[in-house]
Order: C-alpha cells, then structure tokens, then sequence
C-alpha cells in the first residue's frame, strides 16, 4: 500500500506542476490580435473533417501533439503481398523482431501480439493493440493476448504505430505504445483478390472479398477474409538437425531412439540398441536419435473472417454505426508420440517379460530410452482453434457545428481450445514397463496427486507388458497395449469476454488567436472474464478411464475517468518568423480497479513548425499495464489454468553466500562455494499459479522528434529519440536468475533435511498437483509470477523517403526505415544490479534485444507497371541463451556481462511487381485488374546459425526461406 500511495503521490505531482507549467507557457507564447481575415473566418467557422488518429481525443485532429506517429497505408499493405495481418507488421521496425516468423506472439503461439521497442512481451506485454480505436476480445490458453488477425486483411485502411506512452488517453498496456488497426468506413462497388504462395515445402493460398454501397444517409459494407497456410515438417530443411556439431554447436539429438537405447544398472555407459555390443558414454554429445521426422516446425493455419459495418444519420444531428466482425481459426500440427525414459527389471515381482540385456551384460535392472513414433505410428496431433467476434455500436449527438457526444458500446468473445491427442500415455508406458505409474518403478509412489491411490499392474505378463527391445514384426507388445499407449490427450479451454461502454464528449471551448482550444473528456467501464477448462490425465492410465478436471473462473471491472486539452498557441492566424504554429496539448485520465487500486496518468505533448514544413515535437508520459487476469489468478486463490506443482525439472547452482543452509544438504560439497541441486541425488518441488499481491507494470516515457516534409521538397523525413523505463514488469523468474538476485532469493527455499509433508502443504496452498513428487524434496522454487522486470531502453527511429520523377523514365522511390537502440538496460526486482543485454537474445526468453532492425525500399512506377524492392535488416547480435557455446562471463552478482556466441546479421530481400490493367491493354476488359507477383526473401538466404534445437534465433530469423506468391485482385 505504501509503494501505491508513493506511485500516485508521485504521479499527482507531476500532473500539478506539468498543468501549472503548460496554462503558464500558453498564456505567454500567444501573440495578440488576429487578422481581420483570422476575425472573418472566426465568424463563420468550418465544418470539422472527420479525422480521427491514434494518440488523441480531440475531434478533428490530425495526429497526436508532440508524439510520433507512423502509418502504413492501404498501397504499402498491397505491396508486401500480406496475407495476414502479422505479416504486414513485420515490415515495420519499431515493432519488435520484425525478422522473425510472421506468426504468434511467442514461439508456439497461434495468438499475434506485436511488441513496440522489446519493452517485455508475454505476461509482461506493454503495447496496447486497437481496432479502430476500441480494446479488442483477448485470447490464448496461457496469457491473455490480442489478436489483430482477427479482421479481414481487405477491410484495412491503415496502420497507425504510435511509438510512445499513451496511457493517458487509452489506460492500460499503452506503456510501450499503440498500434491501431484502421479499418475502410465505407466502400462504393466490389473488390476482390486471390492469391497463392510457394515456398519449399511449404505454401499459401489467401482471397478477400470486398463490397460496399451508399445512400444519402446511410451505407454498409462487408468484407470476408479467407488464409491458409500449409505446415512445414520439422526436417524440412537442413538445419532443422538437431545434431549441430557441424556447425560448431552443440549436438541436440537424444537417447530415445527405436529400439531403446540401454543404460545397464550401476553404469554410465549407453548401449545404442539393445543387440549392440558396443557402447558409448551418457554424454549428450554422444546422443545418436533426431525426433524431428513425425513433427511439424510450423503448424497449418487455416482461418475465416468477416467484417460487417453499417451506419445512417438521423436528421442532422444524430448519427449512428455498428460494426460486426467474427472470426474462426484453426492451427493443426503433427506431433512425435513423444519419448519414455523408464527403469525396467528382468527378475523378481517387477519382471518385464521382454526384458533383454546387451551381448556381454549380465545387469538385472536397467533404465530404457524410447522413442514411441516407430511402435505407435504417425497419429498424435494439436489442434488450437479459436472463434472470435465483436460487436460495437456508437451514437453521435451533434450538439451544433462544434460540439458533440458520443456514446459507444463494444462486446466481445473469443473460445480458443488447445487440444493435443495421441502423444503417449506415459502411466500406461511405465505401467508396461515396469508395472507402476512411475519410471522408476517404486511401489509405493502415489499415482494419483493429492490421493492415497497407487495403480499397478502385477505381474507383468506377455499380455500386459511393453516391448521396448524387438522391432517389426518380432515386437510382442499387445494390441489392447498399443491401444491404450494411445489413448491420452490434454484439453484446455478458455473463453474470454470483454464488454465496454464509453461516453465521450468532445469539441471547442474558446477561440485563440492561433485557432481554437479543443476538449474531450468522458468516461468509460469495462469488464473481462476469462473461463478455462482443463481435462488432463490422472496418471493412473488411459486418459478414456482416468482424467482429473479443473475450471477457473475470474473477472475484472475497470472504471475510468479522462480528458484532454489542446491549445493551438500559434498558428495561421499569428504565424510569425520562425513559428508556423505552435501546440500544446494535455491529456490525462484515471483508471480504478478493485484488486490493486486506482492509478492515474498524465501526459503532455508540444509541437512547433519552426517553417512550413519542418516541425519539431517532444513528449513526456507515464503509463501503466494491468496484471493480466493469469498473472492474478481467480479472486482469493491465484488459481489460473496453468497453476501446478509438481518435481522440478532441471538444474540450479546454489551460492553458499546466499543459501548458508544448502551445504547441509546430503551430496552437497561441504568445501568451495556452490552446490548444485536438482540433480538425480538432490531433487525438489516447482510451484507455477498465480499472484494475488501483483501490482501494476508502469512506464515514463519521452520522446523528441523532428518531421520534415517540405511543400515544394518531394519527400519525407522523421527522426525520434525515445527514452521509455518500464518498472515492475510481471515474469515468473527463472531459478538460475532468482538464486543471483538478492532481491529473489526468497523464490528458493532450501530444506537441509527434506521438507515434511506440512512444509509442503504451506508452500504450495491450493495449487493443485500435477506430477510426481521426488521421494525427498530438500529444495522447493517458487516459479509464480511476480513484478521483477525493470528495463531502461532508449534509441533513435528514422523514416524517410524521396520521390523523383523523369520524363520518359517513369516515377522513383527511395526510403527506408530503422530503429536503433542506444541503451537496453535491465534489472531484476528491487535494488538488482544493473546489466545490459543490448544486442543479445536469449537471456529474455520472450523478447529480444536485438540492437538495430531496418527496411529500405526502392521503387519505380511507369504507365501500368509498378515494382519495389526491400531489403530486410536485423543486426548481429549474442546469443544469450543456456545453449551457447561461447561462455557468458557473469558479474559477481552472477548477472550477464559479455560472452555468448555471436549470430550473423540477417538480410532478406523482398520484391513486388504489378501491372495494372486499364481499358487501353491488352486484357482491356479487366479495367481496375491489377496482377501481381510477391516473392519474400528472394535469394532464399537461410537464417544465421543460432545453437539451439531447431539451429535459429527464433526472434531474429524465420526458417520459410523463399517464398513466391502470383495474385490478382480486382475491381467493379
């Protein structure tokens, strides 16, 4: 409560002294006395042109004062050959990883939710994703995300980024910025285009359809998108192999191979089959098996939308329009039937019939490492599918010609289900096994989490067991085994609403000598929910038989309050040497809610057009993101669909320094000053739910730019310096950074002589178990999500571009844009060390910080032909990550300082040329035809090599290669 009231406290202030400070530089700045022409034209005032842009309130203007603003029209969407909207947003650089797969937020993910200038992502998200001004319904089964492909490609008119904090005119997650999808308003005739791609191994097939029509006081207008895109199979391209030794990375195949691979009791050798009677040592260099060949690397996606907007006046002064938009997707990839590592006995109660042993090896147990796709078959899949609509309405009430009040109401849904069938039972594997639910075939492990039950399946027999040593025809598994080995699957539903209602009031309050003082103000509420189901198996066999089912509910009410001031100082009407105009501009706005409070936020803005056409502007903001309704968790319980406990997984290097009571533990060296725990020998408990104590993430920003786009110069250009520190961003941390952080070593607790049941029972509350527990559990992580993240990033964006045109020669384009950071600074919790990961990925394993990403355009226009080339480029950069196999030198506060592998720039070329087709060529009776052919990454430049499973840097780099796409589209 204290850091609240501190926040706001803070926050009141700045707001005071900005205000006092901006009514004082206008009352100073203003000349006097207008012109007899400024007085006439006062008289009679002009009709306001409905423009409305992203970043402002104020009705009729036309872009936010002192913020930067890049659109991307409606010709540059049809010259990236876009299918999708993620593909058009790659093209801009500002927008985080714009080298990367044109597809989901985070690898993996069916949901796209652009990321301005890195500033977090996932849980952490600070970039605030519109359609044509409103919030849009979130989705995803992990965390809440937007996504901006839910409309039709062809019912865009333009993008607009808004690269700067924007909280006080929209609320939460403007903090990075905004980017607003702008859809047509209206459309007079029919459009429609096809399109297909091809790559190798890979294609795409895209059509819209556009129609429209009009009366004196009404329109309406439809549009339909239709995208596919096939899969690409995980071995579809050479460095897609996981052994990358050749390379000179690591080799990151696997021991699960068919028939199993046999590690002999008391051994650390691995022999590869088990008629092998060579063998080779347990390191993972010496791994022999690649997994890849039943696996898609990209899933197909197929998806559906349609978009319907109608509105009509009443009179002159009620107007009215609702706008409809639905949405349906499904992603479908192949999966491996997954692997089983598993102990296995060839005497006593536990006796596998099947048992075989090496030539040479008498051992009477081993441990067997399997892979199922050879024994099972293709068959196992994941279909992720959603259905998303909205609905919006507003009614506009013009008071006279300046004023009016708007009323808007928005409704919305999106159901997305994640279910993946057919991976291997692995109770019903150890169960064949070994004849328990566990690999390690203890007898007393309890199968059931939070139960007394314990499933076994004694004696194992030829009708009951798995054979994991013969192939082909001479494997003696069952039929009834098969079947049941696959019979599993994980299901997971969640179905979030938002509903919004707005009141806006906006127009003039008093004239000025440079123009007049505009005002909005309003107020709005909106409500989420979110409503998961989850259907997991209950280990204690096929999941047709034994499944454990879970629902969470949770909601979230938001009221706001804000309103926004514009004072033109200067401007036609007392222009002067050296100040065309001059504005300033206000904005503020509240925002409660009832878990953590209300936050307030200012901002303000001023530009100066210091001669026609070269206008400087600054900004100064602070912002904030509410905790996402996962990150919270269900109200008294922090439950969300991911909540579990279970072992941990992996390893941590414990400092003594930190942890005194960790050389207590058996097996940990008593001398030197580490000890590495979750290890075979020392195993401990991970707990991942909620956080009912997050507050919100918050942001101060400023930026100072320069526009220079001359009336009589044929081009253009922007430059800004952004400074934006974001606070408190949400994560749960990883284990390896909480033990270096003095700020998160309460994350691990350490328990000398193995927690006790009750100990257990305090840590992990209502969280409901997963998984197996170890035997003894002397550590237990707390992986829940929590406001560690802090980052100081500041660069440069440019634009720019030049127009010439020739007599004989036809029209050329030259432009480009970039950006650049200057600092990436992060720290993690409260008083953390300071470090810098610029230039690096991998140590944010949801976000980059790749140091300069840019495109650059060249384009000629003559008669009916058109054609542009873009060069595509993300900077070299380290690789951060656990895999490198350059070392990352640490501070003494065991902080990332310099190392890591270094990952090649990667630069791409794109090409678009069409002919567009009128009643004097050859195909005259297709007037307003245009034919087109897009070809992306035309020399087919595969991604610089990056040390990890699938061999590239997945926020830098994207593994289609060359893709070539032949379209029309069409006009009546």
């Amino acid at each position: 409560m204290d850091y609240r009231n501190r926040v706001q406290r803070n926050r009141w202030n700045a707001l005071k002294l900005g205000a006092s400070t901006f009514v004082m530089v206008a009352a100073s700045l203003a000349p006097s006395g207008p012109t007899q022409a400024g007085q006439a034209a006062a008289a009679t005032p002009a009709p306001i042109e409905e423009i409305f842009v992203t970043g402002t309130s104020i009705r009729g203007a036309t872009a936010p004062v002192g913020s930067p603003l890049e659109v991307v029209g409606r010709l540059d969407i049809d010259k990236t050959g876009a299918q999708t909207v993620q593909q058009i947003m790659k093209t801009i650089p500002s927008l985080s990883n714009s080298g990367a797969l044109s597809q989901g937020s985070l690898v993996g993910s069916s949901y796209y939710a652009p990321t301005i200038h890195s500033l977090g992502s996932s849980a952490s998200t600070s970039t605030l994703v519109l359609i044509d001004g409103h919030r849009i319904p979130l989705g995803n089964t992990s965390h809440p995300l937007p996504d901006p492909s839910i409309i039709p490609t062809i019912a865009i008119e333009r993008v607009e980024v808004l690269a700067d904090g924007a909280s006080s005119i929209y609320g939460s997650d403007a903090v990075a910025g905004v980017i607003n999808f702008v859809t047509r308003k209206s459309y007079d005739g029919l459009m429609a285009s096809a399109q297909r791609g091809f790559g190798d191994g890979y294609h795409t097939e895209n059509a819209n359809l556009l129609w429209g029509t009009g009366w004196e006081t009404a329109n309406v207008m439809l549009a339909y998108g239709y995208s596919f895109r096939s899969p690409l199979d995980a071995n579809a391209r050479d460095f897609f192999n996981p052994d990358k030794r050749a390379q000179g990375g690591t080799n990151f195949n696997s021991f699960n191979c068919w028939p199993a691979t046999i590690q002999p009791a008391g051994s650390t050798q691995i022999f590869p089959s088990p008629t092998s009677a060579l063998s080779v040592s347990s390191a993972t260099a010496n791994a022999m098996c690649n997994t890849n060949d039943f696996s898609s690397a990209i899933s197909a996606e197929r998806r559906h939308t349609v978009m319907v907007k109608m509105s009509t006046e009443f009179g002159e002064q009620f107007s009215a329009a609702i706008d409809v938009n639905y949405s349906n997707r499904k992603n479908h990839s192949t999966n491996s039937r997954g692997t089983i590592s598993a102990t296995v006995f060839q005497a006593g109660a536990q006796a596998n019939p099947f048992y075989i042993n090496p030539p040479g090896v008498t051992a009477t147990s081993q441990t067997v490492r399997v892979s199922m796709d050879q024994l099972l078959g293709p068959g196992a899949f994941d279909d992720n599918k959603a259905e998303n609509y909205y609905m919006t309405g507003n009614v506009d009430y013009d008071v006279n010609e300046d004023w009016r009040i708007t009323l808007f109401g928005m409704s919305g849904r999106d159901d997305n289900i994640s279910d993946t069938i057919g991976s291997v039972c692995a109770s019903c594997a150890n169960l064949g096994l070994n004849g328990t639910t566990n690999a390690g075939g203890n007898l007393t492990t309890i199968s059931v989490p939070g139960t007394n039950i314990i499933v076994t399946t004694l004696p194992l027999t030829a009708a009951n067991a798995l054979d994991v040593w013969n192939v082909g025809s001479a494997n003696r598994t069952s039929p009834d085994i098969l079947r049941r080995l696959k019979d599993n699957r994980n299901f997971l539903r969640a179905m979030q609403t938002i509903n919004q209602v707005r009141l806006n009031v906006g127009g003039s309050l008093f004239e000025l000598p440079g123009g007049d003082v505009g005002i909005a103000f309003g107020g709005e509420w909106v409500r989420y929910t979110l409503d998961a189901d989850v259907v997991r198996p209950n280990n204690t066999g096929p999941v047709s038989t034994g499944a454990a089912l879970n629902n969470y509910y949770t909601y979230r009410n938001v009221y706001s309050a804000y309103g926004e001031v514009l004072v033109p100082v200067i401007g036609p009407g007392n222009a002067m040497a050296w100040a065309q105009s001059f504005n300033l501009n206000a904005s503020v706005r509240h925002d409660k809610y009832r878990i953590f409070g209300g936050t307030t936020n200012p901002k303000f803005g001023v530009d100066w057009e210091v001669i026609q056409g070269i206008k400087v502007r600054g900004s100064i903001a602070t912002s904030f993101v509410a905790p996402a309704l996962t990150s919270f968790g269900a109200p008294g319980t922090g439950l969300y669909a991911g909540s579990a406990y279970n072992q941990y997984n992996g390893q941590i290097n414990v400092p003594y320094a930190s942890y005194p009571t960790a050389r207590q533990i058996p097996g940990c060296p008593a001398t030197g000053d580490r000890c590495i725990i979750g290890t075979g020998a020392i195993q401990g408990i991970n707990v991942l739910s909620g956080n009912q104590s997050l507050i919100p993430q918050s942001g101060k920003s400023w930026t100072v730019g320069i526009d220079i786009a001359p009336a009589e110069f044929p081009g253009r250009a922007a430059f800004t310096l952004f400074d934006n520190k974001f606070r408190n961003g949400i994560t749960s941390p990883n284990a390896g950074i909480a033990v270096n952080t003095r700020a998160l070593n309460q994350l691990l607790t350490i328990y000398p002589a193995g927690a006790t049941p009750a100990q257990i029972a305090a840590a992990v509350g209502l969280v409901p178990q997963t998984g197996n527990l170890p035997a003894v559990a002397y550590f237990i992580y707390d992986f829940r999500q929590y406001n560690v993240v802090n980052i100081n990033v500041r660069g440069i964006d440019a634009q720019s571009e030049y127009i010439f045109e020739t007599n004989a020669a036809g029209a050329f384009t030259v432009g480009g844009n970039i950006s650049y950071f200057l600092k990436f600074d992060q720290f993690m919790g409260d008083g953390g060390e300071v470090f810098s990961p610029l230039g690096t990925s991998g140590y944010n394993q949801t976000f980059a910080s790749i140091r300069a990403q840019g495109r650059t355009h060249f384009g000629w226009e003559l008669n009916q032909i058109t054609a542009d080339l873009f060069m595509n480029y993300v900077s070299s950069y380290r690789n951060w990550s656990a895999n490198s196999v350059v070392p990352i030198t640490q501070t003494p506060a065991g902080n990332p300082l310099a190392g890591g592998d270094r990952v090649k720039p990667f630069v791409t070329w794109d090409f678009n040329l069409a002919y567009n087709i009128d009643a004097g060529g050859i195909l005259g009776g297709l007037q307003d035809t245009q034919i087109f052919v897009d070809a992306n990454n035309i020399l087919d430049r595969p991604p610089p090599f990056y040390n990890a499973a699938n061999g590239y840097g997945p926020y830098g780099a994207n593994p289609l290669g060359r893709v070539v796409t032949v379209g029309v589209r069409a006009r009546w």
